[in-house]
């Protein structure tokens, strides 16, 4: 065998040794594997942790989101894998004393708007996911948000030990999440990950949710977190699985609803993002839900309502800017509303500027959500599609409306194409302007 030949021929076997060698070297006992990564990536777009722990602008999981409460503003912690901002000194049991329990590392409590007593109920599989997904998966953020500062006695966090023992938490369920039935893991997404109950189920004088109003409906940060029972005049009855798995998947259902405010975020980051079999699943748990009936609800939200016949309020008459005559509600929708949503109050052609008639939010007995959405707008991604409707309050880039005129084109729309004129007041819209998102 020539020489030239002999050393090509151990050069590659000398390779091939040394490749197969490096190869069969086991990966590091502390090196997550990719299954468990992945795992604990999904339970945490499933429990949507990212949209309180992040800030407007902010970078993920760094905190400082403000959540205003009865009992001042909560502000988000930094739960990046940082070891002096974060929770980079966290060991799995530190991690779950928080996560299931409310109990920080250094033995204070937490405030509830962290929805531990919904996470109670996770497995102590996907607590191990989620923890490994925390430490090895998001990068770390040097930076530590302002500390929350509540009223007396709240800013006690002692006082959390007691609300502990009277609110109501989740038993943790056994076995592995990713086998159970449709129903059972329904069931699972709705009370622990998802934990639907914390924004849509009322709460006691104690704040703690009032177990037999389960999905009843209930106020949250000036918006209204509907009845989403099975109530066919109040909640979501007349829904089919296909209608709430589509309304989950991209915010949006043509005839019946779409997604606003925190809603909106929880689509956006959390529910649009889970399988189809974990989107049914969970739309068939809250549609036997037992029937919870709305005493302000006497018939279906969405039925309410029919086009505009006489649409055009336009008089051919020209407005003098120097005209500070106050417009009603009708001359505002005109001015401001009817070129997305038309002036018969039909939307676009393909649903992208929803039908202001048969629409839920405009034939709720409570106007709440349509005052949220004309101060706050609508920014939501959600199924491949960027819904965008702006906000119309006083830091607005397209057109500053006063409370006066926010209330009277919320009137002019509710009695028009939905259950009827409100009343709504300026004093009433300042209030609720009070309740939008806030940085530190």
């Amino acid at each position: 065998m020539p020489d030239v030949t002999r050393k090509i021929l151990w050069s590659v076997l000398t390779a091939g040794t040394a490749l197969a060698t490096f190869s069969a070297v086991p990966a590091r006992a502390d090196d997550p594997s990719a299954d468990l990564m992945a795992r604990g990536e999904y339970i945490a777009t499933a429990g949507d942790c990212v949209a309180c722990h992040t800030a407007p602008g902010g970078k993920p999981f760094a905190g400082g989101l403000k959540i205003t409460t009865p009992m001042g503003d909560v502000v988000t912690t930094n739960i990046t894998p940082d070891p002096d901002h974060g929770i980079g000194k966290y060991t799995e049991e530190d991690f779950e004393k928080s996560l299931r329990h409310g109990i920080r590392r250094d033995g204070s409590r937490l405030y509830p708007a962290m929805p531990y007593v919904s996470y109670a109920g996770m497995t102590d599989g996907d607590v191990k996911a989620l923890y490994t997904w925390f430490m090895h998966g998001v990068k770390p953020v040097a930076e530590t948000p302002p500390v929350t500062s509540l009223n007396f006695p709240a800013n006690l966090r002692i006082t959390m030990g007691l609300w502990n023992m009277v609110a109501t938490s989740e038993t943790p369920e056994t076995g592995d999440s990713a086998t159970f039935d449709k129903m059972r893991r329904g069931k699972y997404l709705a009370h622990a990950l998802e934990h639907c109950g914390t924004c849509h189920t009322p709460r006691n004088i104690m704040l703690s949710e009032k177990e037999d109003s389960y999905l009843a409906g209930a106020s949250l940060l000036g918006w209204y977190a509907p009845n989403i029972t099975s109530s066919k005049t109040g909640g979501i009855g007349n829904w089919s699985e296909d209608n709430l798995v589509e309304y989950l998947k991209t915010g949006h259902v043509a005839g019946l609803s779409q997604a606003a405010g925190p809603m909106g975020e929880a689509v956006e980051h959390s529910t649009s993002h889970l399988t189809d079999d974990d989107l049914h699943a969970l739309a068939a748990y809250i549609l036997q839900v037992p029937a919870k009936d709305d005493e302000a609800e006497h018939s279906p939200r969405e039925q309410y309502g029919k086009p505009l016949e006489q649409a055009d309020v336009r008089s051919g008459e020209l407005t003098r800017i120097d005209n500070l005559a106050q417009m009603d509600g009708a001359q505002i929708y005109d001015a401001n509303c009817a070129a997305c949503h038309g002036g018969n109050g039909a939307g676009t052609a393909d649903h992208y500027a929803p039908s202001l008639f048969h629409n839920s939010v405009v034939g709720s007995a409570r106007p709440d959500d349509l005052i949220m959405a004309v101060l706050n707008g609508v920014d939501r991604n959600a199924g491949g599609v960027h819904v965008h409707m702006p906000a119309f309050n006083q830091s607005s880039d397209v057109q500053r409306l006063s409370n006066a005129e926010i209330a009277s084109v919320v009137n002019y729309v509710t009695a028009t194409f939905g259950s009827g004129d409100h009343g709504v007041t300026a004093e009433q819209v300042e209030k609720m302007g009070t309740e939008l998102p806030k940085t530190p």
